[in-house]
């Protein structure tokens, strides 16, 4: 068991500060230089982790320092975003490069949620074959209230789940490969996290936003989908009750489903009508003003269907929330589109499963 726990505390060591040598790690571990040389060269062999070109000589002159890296190909992982009517898959290697990718057109409820996520894993692990490495698991990514601590749905519109749905624990039972769920929005605020490790990210906001429902007749919520995913020292924030993030504006007078003032009818125009889109556009950009500037967030990510969308929603933000600012001095704030649009939570989800492998040192090692 110390050899595992070495071994998987090294990997989680190259995995946060890659490019560091054996002797960085003797250091940053508090490990023997001759147990990390040991260690270290085994997994070499085993293709975990990669050598480097040599770097610089010592100050003292002699040897230079071999950097070292996980092996990108060692692993790979599949993030699945499940909307209504439509799903989006992807596979990522340990970089966060992006392999494989599809979507889909499919009626995804809580009757053939197991089913689905089967079948989509199955075709998809079959394309996957061309590629080197292991299978590593699969993260899941749905709109709704989650409990993070055992995957169970405990609420969602999209797949009208209306009572708790342990869902980790069915599919688990039927496929042997782990799986995770999390909420759409956290999966990408967990992405940003996973994949921008040398980025200082303390305080952050991501923010979702899905039309492609609203090509689906729905009755509750009109079809377009907004969450929030909140990063809070360097952490995903899940509140109390594991529903942070949950978003509904400030403008809304009704007691309804909707997420804003808009009525439902409205919303399913809002990929057709540019007034509607603009008035709901102006209206999620004072709700994000008031908590970006609240929570003094250094970094704000917009994702989702809207980063497809003609107008440039970066540019609202930035209006509304220098209008929210009450000081006189532009308090710095980076605001970014996630670059990935429809893929945004697959990815996300991708990432939260590569940040749960190594954060709870479950990375699979061999102690052979």
């Amino acid at each position: 068991m110390t050899k595992l726990k070495n071994r998987t505390r090294i990997c989680r060591m190259l995995w946060q500060y890659p490019n560091i040598s054996r002797m960085d790690l003797s250091t940053r571990l508090d490990l023997d230089k001759s147990t990390v040389t040991v260690e270290v060269n085994h997994m070499v062999e085993q293709g975990i982790i990669k050598e480097l070109p040599e770097g610089q000589p010592g100050r003292k002159g002699g040897r230079k320092p071999i950097p070292l890296s996980i092996n990108k190909d060692y692993g790979i992982i599949i993030g699945i975003a499940i909307q209504n009517g439509h799903y989006t898959a992807l596979a990522v290697n340990l970089a966060g490069e992006i392999l494989e990718a599809r979507e889909e057109d499919l009626s995804i409820t809580k009757e053939n949620l197991a089913l689905s996520v089967q079948l989509i894993y199955w075709e998809f692990r079959d394309a996957l074959k061309k590629f080197p490495g292991i299978l590593l698991g699969v993260g899941i990514g749905v709109g709704g209230l989650i409990n993070q601590k055992d995957g169970t749905i405990m609420y969602s519109v999209p797949l009208q789940i209306y009572e708790p749905l342990n869902f980790v624990d069915t599919i688990s039972k039927k496929l042997d490969i782990p799986f995770i769920v999390e909420n759409n929005a956290n999966c990408c605020a967990w992405g940003e996290l996973t994949f921008h490790k040398n980025t200082e990210l303390k305080n952050i906001l991501f923010v979702l936003v899905e039309f492609k429902q609203a090509l689906v007749q729905h009755d509750i919520y009109g079809g377009v989908g907004v969450g929030f995913g909140i990063v809070l020292n360097g952490k995903v924030h899940y509140g109390s009750n594991s529903s942070a993030g949950e978003f509904r504006s400030v403008m809304c007078v009704e007691k309804n489903g909707s997420q804003v003032s808009l009525s439902n009818d409205e919303l399913g125009s809002i990929l057709r009508d540019d007034s509607v889109f603009q008035r709901f556009a102006s209206e999620l950009a004072k709700n994000i003003a008031m908590l970006v500037n609240t929570l003094d967030c250094s970094h704000l990510f917009i994702g989702g269907d809207i980063e497809d969308s003609s107008y440039d929603f970066c540019h609202i933000l930035e209006r509304e929330i220098d209008n929210n600012w009450m000081y006189p001095y532009k308090k710095p704030l980076e605001i970014h589109y996630s670059s990935l649009g429809a893929k945004a939570v697959a990815y996300g989800a991708a990432g939260m499963f590569i940040h749960r492998l190594f954060s709870t040192n479950q990375f699979p090692v061999s102690i052979e």
